[in-house]
């Protein structure tokens, strides 16, 4: 919750572990956590350890002195270093090999760091955030229990999330206005139609898509040369870019409606009440497991709220 990142933010002594697929917002948790912490007015640095070679990662992090390797031509502070006084962000730590794993974990527990090529040792100051998208068991032993100890927040994916994705939308639609110096707006229906999606890139694959949609909506507003000022993002915009390969929940919507078609037969001198409760039955099962028993969006399917669904289930039993 926000009050437990405000929390986490004020305790600044300790370390923190984030956990959760790409694109679930790592890297934006950990600035706000260290804008909301009394380090704010330090550097925040960020390292994505996935994207430095195992032949350079050392020096980025520890610096490294003059002389040290071949084109070492001056000396150089490490990450570090650089962070002194604020939050070192070591996004997929679990990418680290595992001989570097052995120097972190020293310098983590010492927080003293000696550059590549020198001897001594200089103290930091400095808050570790650690995020990884893989299980923490790709760590060494010894890294794994110290990096375990840290506060661990478990970031959700977005196709758990649904009830913010029409606000995330909407946030992203207002900065690519404010970018782009033109009006974009959306309707609530509209974006709704991005809850149907998968969303496997969780929050950055919904940014992508919502500025591209927005983007085409300008582009087509300038092509049709219209005079108002204010450009409609609609569903056709956002459907464009909502295909079925990522949209499990629409796939489900689609079989679960094709295979509610085949309703319970009607048996001679049945009564219509009794048979139209059977269908009512045999429509809440199909959305239910076409959905893995989520009953919000199986409510969504139906049209009714999830209280109403509620309702209508422990009526069936």
């Amino acid at each position: 919750s926000a009050e437990n990142i405000e929390l986490l933010a004020r305790f600044d002594f300790l370390d923190l572990c984030l956990l959760g697929e790409t694109g679930t917002g790592k890297t934006h948790l950990a600035r706000l956590i260290h804008d909301l912490s009394p380090r704010a007015q330090k550097p925040f640095v960020a390292v994505n350890c996935a994207e430095l070679t195992a032949s350079i990662i050392e020096a980025e992090l520890f610096g490294y002195e003059k002389g040290a390797f071949t084109g070492a031509t001056t000396s150089k502070e490490g990450k570090f270093e650089a962070a002194a006084g604020g939050t070192l962000f070591l996004d997929e730590i679990g990418e680290l090999p595992a001989g570097l794993q052995a120097k972190l974990l020293k310098v983590v527990e010492e927080k003293c760091v000696t550059r590549v090529g020198g001897n001594r040792a200089r103290s930091v100051d400095v808050r570790i955030i650690y995020a990884t998208h893989r299980d923490l068991s790709v760590l060494r032993e010894d890294l794994r229990y110290r990096v375990a100890s840290a506060h661990t927040i478990n970031l959700k994916p977005l196709r758990e999330r649904t009830d913010e994705i029409s606000k995330l939308a909407r946030l992203f639609i207002t900065e690519f206005s404010r970018r782009s110096g033109s009006v974009v707006k959306a309707s609530d229906e509209a974006l709704k139609l991005l809850e149907n999606a998968e969303w496997r890139g969780n929050v950055r694959e919904l940014r992508s898509v919502v500025e591209k949609a927005c983007l085409n909506a300008l582009i087509s507003s300038e092509r049709e040369r219209r005079p108002e000022k204010t450009v409609e993002l609609t569903r056709d915009h956002l459907l464009a870019l909502i295909t079925p390969a990522t949209s499990s929940v629409e796939r489900k919507g689609k079989s679960f409606f094709q295979d509610s078609v085949k309703f319970p037969s009607f048996a001679p001198g049945e009564k219509m009440e009794e048979y139209i409760e059977k269908i009512e039955i045999h429509l809440l099962k199909r959305a239910m497991e076409s959905n893995n028993n989520n009953q919000s969006r199986a409510a969504r399917e139906l049209g009714l709220s999830r209280t109403g669904l509620i309702k209508k289930l422990k009526r069936i039993n």
